[in-house]
């Protein structure tokens, strides 16, 4: 029978990470504890693999109480870290009457919505992505900068990401085409210090399709070098290409 709502912790085992619960009406049953979060906890039921999560607010004065003591010897799970990336975008006339300078500036927020729980140590890349104007079918990664967090509970990091200038041929016709890459979108990826992505961001359709088709995609990207060539699908390109990129 599934696990309802209303149960609520009371240790009572000998067992460290094995407790005995129980609604305020006094219905128990004995559970296995695997972690706690900001505002819940997660166990199953002894012997049965299933997982349940309840939120700490289901629980008992007392059960909460003793809970909390028990923290200590839990795994903590990690806040769900909210991402909001803002990208400046400003185009002004290049060399020639077709060329353009697309300087591109961008800031990275991170928000820990916890109130008792900090986020550890976290470490990535914001990489920025460009397609080729010669070749539209080829992408290239135009910049790919490093982002370290440690959040407290509440807080909100802010990065000031370094700005860049990327140059591209606008009218893209005729043999006098030169190409270059034209930035169309960014991946924000994070890693908690197992390895673990933590933050996957960005605001690209086709991009996010690319990564759903391949786990291990964000890992991958966030190694590639600037100026590598990329499919449409986040893969290295088999071919040269043109992309240009001015600092």
């Amino acid at each position: 029978m599934l696990i309802q709502a209303w149960l609520m912790l009371v240790v009572t085992s000998s067992f460290a990470d094995t407790v005995t619960v129980s609604d305020q009406k006094g219905r128990e049953i004995e559970i296995e504890l695997i972690s706690v979060a900001d505002d819940s906890v997660t166990f199953r039921r002894a012997g049965i693999p299933t997982e349940y999560t309840l939120p700490f607010d289901n629980f008992a004065t007392e059960s909460q109480e003793l809970i909390r003591k028990h923290t200590s010897q839990l795994p903590v799970v990690m806040p769900k870290i909210q991402a909001d990336v803002v990208i400046g975008k400003r185009r002004q006339k290049g060399d020639s009457y077709y060329m353009v300078k697309q300087e591109i500036s961008a800031t990275v927020k991170l928000t820990n919505p916890s109130l008792t729980t900090p986020v550890p140590p976290i470490t990535g890349k914001i990489v920025y992505i460009g397609q080729d104007r010669r070749s539209p079918d080829l992408l290239s990664i135009l910049s790919s900068q490093p982002v370290k967090a440690t959040i407290d509970p509440g807080k909100t990091f802010v990065k000031e990401m370094e700005s860049f200038v990327t140059t591209y041929d606008s009218d893209n016709k005729g043999s006098g085409n030169v190409g270059g890459s034209q930035y169309v979108g960014y991946i924000l990826v994070m890693l908690d210090q197992r390895g673990n992505v933590v933050v996957d961001q960005t605001t690209s359709g086709p991009f996010r399709k690319a990564i759903n088709n391949k786990p291990g995609l964000l890992k991958e990207i966030i190694t590639y070098s600037e100026r590598k060539l990329l499919t449409e699908d986040l893969e290295p390109a088999p071919i040269a290409g043109n992309a240009v990129l001015i600092r």
